[in-house]
């Protein structure tokens, strides 16, 4: 059984040699643009999830506005690889930069 712990990762930094100290944190990787994000132990509020891709998302505007998984905009772009389209760039803002009838064209859901 898959868990939202089990998708977790971690960053360690370790600033020991310089008289630091060993910081361990934990990451969430967004499900729609690939961006790791360091969990912040104190945030109150709740973080984002996609319930189509049963994931966590990044707070950026277009990652929580619709389901835009990365591993779709990759296999776009393995699909047609002479579109020139920006298949694997994100706007500021999460979106997609492609054009939406490609995507449109290849949902099943």
């Amino acid at each position: 059984m898959i868990t939202k712990r089990s998708r977790e990762g971690y960053l360690l930094i370790d600033n020991r040699a310089s008289g630091g100290e060993l910081v361990e944190l934990p990451t969430i990787t967004c499900v729609h643009c690939n961006c790791v994000v360091v969990l912040n132990q104190q945030r109150t509020r709740p973080r984002g999830h996609c319930w189509k891709c049963d994931a966590y998302v990044c707070d950026k505007p277009g990652c929580n506005a619709e389901c835009n998984p990365i591993v779709q905009s990759v296999e776009l772009a393995l699909k047609y690889p002479d579109s020139n389209q920006p298949f694997l760039l994100r706007g500021e803002q999460g979106e997609i930069l492609f054009d939406p009838q490609l995507r449109d064209n290849e949902r099943t859901y």
